[in-house]
């Protein structure tokens, strides 16, 4: 494993056993990555052609085949094998490399960007953003997305009402974020709300387990959930079915570009 600690290899095996149905399942992240691939594709005069582009937390290679599409070279980084050998299998990278975003395999100044879409909220981010400054060129730029605090409200509010277990991941602040990226001489940051909307609980939480994010490192009680605290649960989240008959869930977005 490219990281020894428990939770990053927790979070590995997550997102490879996601592998298989993460493309269907991933409808949010098809949304945000298209958004932060065209402000990445907008940052070059020429577009994205002949530049070489690192995928951190590639995924399924769902954006590095759009990458490549454009005449990119893509490089894939992630912590999941299982991710990687989708990746390679539908070709949609010209080099995979499972490793940890907190210290990248490359040399400095060897990549004309790096793109991280919905993949840096499970690193030290400071430690991540040192890392993409020292790879990537000068003038060339560096486009990520991550998820902010205030994400998931409504699912750790429900929770909430049921016991006192942590059922969500805490997440970083916009200002946090910001100075994580005070490596670069250049920052532009955004944050967009998006919501998700689904017919019934199983399905909402199954489109955490789908994508390989429904693990919580900070959980104390790992084992089955009480059928009276489920119960709780359910009935606190079921009073926040909107008028269409639809329950939501929030996730808020940052956008950043980044560089010198």
């Amino acid at each position: 494993m490219p990281s020894e600690t428990p939770h990053k290899q927790q979070i590995a095996r997550a997102f490879s056993q996601a592998a298989a149905t993460y493309d269907t399942a991933a409808v949010l992240q098809r949304e945000v990555g298209s958004r932060l691939l065209a402000m990445l594709e907008a940052r070059f005069s020429d577009g994205l052609r002949g530049k070489t582009i690192l995928d951190i937390g590639a995924g399924s290679g769902w954006f590095g085949k759009e990458m490549q599409a454009r005449g990119a070279t893509v490089i894939a980084l992630d912590l999941a094998e299982g991710m990687l050998r989708h990746t390679a299998r539908h070709r949609r990278a010209a080099f995979c490399l499972l490793a940890d975003a907190e210290r990248l395999p490359l040399a400095d100044n060897s990549v004309d960007a790096c793109f991280s879409s919905l993949a840096v909220q499970w690193c030290d981010l400071s430690a991540a953003a040192a890392e993409m400054r020292r790879v990537t060129r000068n003038g060339g730029t560096v486009a990520a997305a991550t998820v902010v605090e205030g994400s998931l409200h409504q699912l750790g509010g429900a929770w909430r009402a049921a016991d006192s277990d942590a059922h969500t991941n805490p997440f970083l602040g916009e200002a946090e974020i910001r100075r994580a990226f005070g490596c670069f001489a250049h920052t532009q940051t955004e944050t967009r709300t998006h919501t998700q909307t689904f017919a019934d609980l199983q399905d909402l939480l199954g489109s955490l387990k789908n994508i390989g994010a429904n693990h919580v490192g900070n959980r104390e009680n790992k084992g089955l959930t009480g059928k009276r605290r489920w119960q709780r649960f359910c009935a606190a989240y079921e009073a926040l079915r909107r008028p269409d008959g639809l329950l939501p869930l929030d996730y808020r977005i940052a956008y950043i570009l980044a560089g010198d």
